[in-house]
């Protein structure tokens, strides 16, 4: 995509997910696998240490409370 004249002018999709954390992807894939068009929206705001990662969450990416304390 180069620019605003590339984007679609419409979405067809049976279910939007807003998080990608391990709950969102678990829902992506049981409506996937029920045939449902899926998108997952996921955000991780930038830092200056350079905290970035993929789909997964930050339990999944960084480590949630109760892994820490195991």
């Amino acid at each position: 995509m180069n620019g605003p004249e590339d984007l679609p002018k419409s979405y067809d999709y049976d279910l939007i997910i807003i998080g990608g954390g391990s709950g969102g992807l678990a829902a992506a894939k049981e409506a996937a696998q029920y045939g449902k068009k899926v998108m997952v929206l996921d955000f991780v705001t930038p830092t200056p240490l350079g905290t970035r990662w993929g789909l997964g969450g930050t339990c999944v990416n960084v480590g949630c409370i109760p892994k820490k304390l195991m």
